[in-house]
């Protein structure tokens, strides 16, 4: 493995989800969209609805991270090299998921930048069930462990920070021409007028028609029914989700099935000590 030494300490620490290598020599070009969300703030969704758009309607791909590939992603027997060589065979324009900070994001500019914000009481809700419904083989080759409680998980989720930091990483750029944000909650109430946002944004031709089966596609009820396609494989093949857990409920204001006011007064008053007013407004908490 390379000296870590010898990157810019900007592109983070190797570790079962990220290659540092691969983010500091990846080139953008001017085609390529990247979605920037934090974990569990609508990332798979954004994948499909961004390929569908891409196919005009495909229902037909083996696995979400074949056509969107997570950008910072290590893959088990490839350089970081050989990764990037194989992004070059994707099709253009080359659509990647990542869950880095503005900071880490390489492109920022060149490529267009898609980012869905998303409650953090939800974000945190969803990232326990994320947890509770990985296989063991998938939890012992990304790093993470099985929360013992909620309260723990709740802990351990506040410290890592990765919501706060990529929120307020990105808040910034929130004007910037080629940056969209989009909250979750818009979408999942009006997903044709998200749909069009971000045809608009993007200046891609999508027919009437295709945006029927982008709609289509990119339901829920779709997604449910096809969980294989969206929960991942671990190198050795295996899907990363317990069979039918990975789409799971992607509603809007559902943590309050199992939050306490103790919990979420914890996650708010964070968020009200990092985030500016505005973005606070922005979210609606």
């Amino acid at each position: 493995m390379p000296d870590p030494t010898s990157l810019d300490p900007k592109w983070g620490q190797p570790d079962g989800t990220h290659d540092p290598w691969v983010l500091a020599h990846f080139q953008a070009l001017e085609s390529d969209v990247l979605i920037t969300t934090a974990p569990k703030a609508g990332t798979t969704w954004m994948q499909q609805i961004l390929y569908q758009m891409r196919s005009g309607g495909d229902p037909d791909f083996d696995n979400i991270d074949a056509v969107v590939p997570w950008l910072e992603r290590p893959r088990e027997g490839k350089s970081w090299q050989q990764v990037l060589d194989d992004y070059n065979t994707l099709p253009r324009p080359r659509l990647f998921k990542t869950h880095c900070t503005a900071e880490q994001t390489p492109g920022i500019g060149t490529a267009s930048i898609v980012l869905t914000i998303r409650d953090p009481r939800e974000c945190c809700v969803s990232f326990y069930h994320h947890l509770m419904n990985m296989t063991g083989e998938a939890l012992q080759s990304s790093g993470h462990q099985r929360p013992t409680s909620f309260t723990a998980h709740v802990d351990n989720w506040l410290e890592f920070a990765a919501w706060y930091r990529n929120v307020k990483s990105w808040w910034p750029y929130r004007n910037h021409e080629k940056v969209l944000l989009l909250r979750y909650k818009d979408l999942k109430r009006d997903l044709a007028a998200g749909v069009d946002q971000i045809v608009a944004f993007l200046g891609w031709e999508v027919t009437p028609e295709q945006k029927e089966q982008v709609l289509k596609y990119s339901s829920f009820d779709w997604m449910k029914a096809h969980d294989e396609k969206f929960s991942g494989q671990t190198e050795s093949g295996n899907s990363t989700f317990k069979l039918g857990r990975f789409i799971r409920q992607g509603k809007v204001g559902a943590y309050r099935d199992l939050i306490t006011p103790e919990l979420e007064k914890k996650i708010l008053n964070r968020a009200y000590a990092e985030l500016e007013p505005e973005c606070l407004q922005f979210l609606g908490v």
